[in-house]
């Protein structure tokens, strides 16, 4: 049986599907993030899309929209067996579903496990500073996120109370946020009129954010060990120290 690394189990979603958004417009982020908060010089960067139709919308890693849409087509036609590693892949998992009653949905995967908790609603502090980006007339909003304070700037030009990620509830679609320390940074790079048919698995387990997190963190403190309990003897992981060493530096989360 051939090794698999745990970066490639952790791409492997399951795709029966419930929750929908027929999207109208796909606005298209630049998420730039750190894992390692000791590590400013290692940066990483993901193409995201916040999927809408101007009344909810669904926030995913492009990559991995592709790559869903790839094996459930696959899957529709009776195709079980997939080469994942041609496909392509995400670094980031975590999807998050605003619904037309303005709560917020966090799905996120523990190596083969996926994850779904509500998350509180931001509070915002609107100020007067405007600047433009790009085409568009902005306007400053600060909030606290995780004990991390971040700047949003958004337009009016935009009528939405939408943004990527949980930064959502400005009188105006969000161009641009990112925290002091310039660990999560996302800008808008592009909107497009597309219509689309886009699912959130419902095969998730159905938890708290606190409890979420706790698995994490018992991942994070045994990679290998934690990822071995969660597949079972079907999977040969690869070596447990090339396991642990890459995740060990792994420090900074958004949630």
């Amino acid at each position: 049986m051939k090794k698999l690394l745990l970066l490639f189990i952790i791409s492997i979603t399951t795709f029966i599907q419930a929750q929908e958004v027929k999207s109208s417009t796909v606005f298209y982020y630049k998420y730039t993030f750190m894992r390692d908060s000791l590590d400013k010089d290692r940066k990483f960067e993901e193409t995201m899309v916040l999927l809408s139709d101007g009344k909810e919308s669904i926030y995913k890693s492009f990559s991995k929209m592709r790559r869903d849409s790839i094996v459930q087509s696959n899957f529709d036609k009776g195709n079980y067996t997939i080469n994942f590693a041609s496909m392509p892949q995400a670094r980031v998992n975590h999807e998050v579903f605003y619904s037309i009653d303005k709560k917020i949905k966090v799905l996120d995967k523990i190596v083969n496990k996926f994850y779904g908790y509500p998350a509180e609603t931001i509070h915002w502090a609107i100020e007067n500073e405007k600047k433009k980006i790009g085409e568009f007339n902005c306007q400053k909003a600060v909030c606290m996120l995780e004990n991390r304070k971040f700047t949003a700037w958004f337009t009016s030009d935009i009528p939405s109370h939408d943004g990527p990620f949980r930064f959502k509830g400005l009188p105006g679609l969000i161009i641009e946020v990112y925290d002091l320390n310039h660990y999560f940074t996302f800008s808008l790079v592009g909107v497009k009129k597309q219509s689309l048919n886009i699912t959130l698995p419902k095969n998730f387990i159905e938890t708290t954010k606190a409890n979420f997190i706790k698995e994490r963190n018992d991942f994070y403190a045994d990679p290998a060990g934690k990822a071995k309990m969660y597949m079972g003897n079907s999977v040969q992981l690869a070596d447990p120290k090339v396991i642990n060493e890459k995740f060990k530096k792994d420090n900074l989360f958004i949630d």
